[in-house]
């Protein structure tokens, strides 16, 4: 247990320097660093209750569960650390090409895999990892309909805004309207590939 809350302390610290440090916000980044130190301490007290001494184990355990019971403050600071950083992908970064988009979901997906770890459960954190996923699938979709057009599909990209709307953090495009308009396209090697991903992703996250 404690090694894991240890890995999920060093997740903390690395993408609080990282995504703070990235954008120059030196306070977050500060308070953020603080806050997985102070983590990483109460994570290792277990550590001390294997002495044993004249009433010393007795005083170690009971600052063990005075730990215990700050486990719950520590989640309300790290449940606000998550969103902030999960928001900041959602929002900057999103037209660097694969390459930035594979990366921003590999920090998406440990930020979620941490989420589990610690067991937070929080509304501002579910929301922003839904506006996450739906503006990364209305980008997705969005650059395959141009693709689409570019290799001869006149007004495509219209008449893909007609059938499902604009780009939108609240909801993702509907699949199953878009693969309606691709009925008469026939797709290149490379379309063909973006839809495969698009589809994937969809399945991964549950769109």
């Amino acid at each position: 247990m404690t090694k894991n809350l240890n890995i999920i302390g060093f997740i903390l610290l690395v993408a609080s320097i990282f995504v703070f440090g990235l954008k120059g916000m030196a306070a977050e980044m500060g308070i953020a660093v603080a806050a997985s130190g102070v983590f990483l301490a109460f994570a290792n007290l277990d550590k001390f209750s294997e002495f044993k001494g004249a009433g010393f184990e007795a005083k170690l355990r009971e600052a063990v569960d005075e730990a215990n019971a700050t486990i719950e403050n520590l989640k309300s600071v790290a449940a606000p650390l998550l969103t902030t950083t999960i928001d900041l992908l959602a929002k900057d970064g999103r037209w660097g090409g694969d390459s930035a988009f594979d990366k921003n979901h590999a920090l998406y997906d440990k930020l979620i895999a941490l989420q589990a770890d610690i067991d937070i459960s929080d509304g501002s954190l579910e929301k922003a990892k839904s506006q996450y996923l739906n503006i990364h699938a209305w980008d997705m979709i969005s650059d395959l309909a141009s693709d689409i057009e570019r290799a001869g599909k006149e007004k495509f990209t219209v008449e893909f805004r007609e059938h499902l709307g604009s780009h939108s953090f609240d909801k993702p495009p509907s699949l199953e309207k878009f693969l309606s308009l691709l009925d008469e396209v026939e797709l290149q090697d490379k379309e063909g590939q973006k839809l495969e991903r698009i589809r994937q992703y969809y399945q991964t996250y549950k769109l």
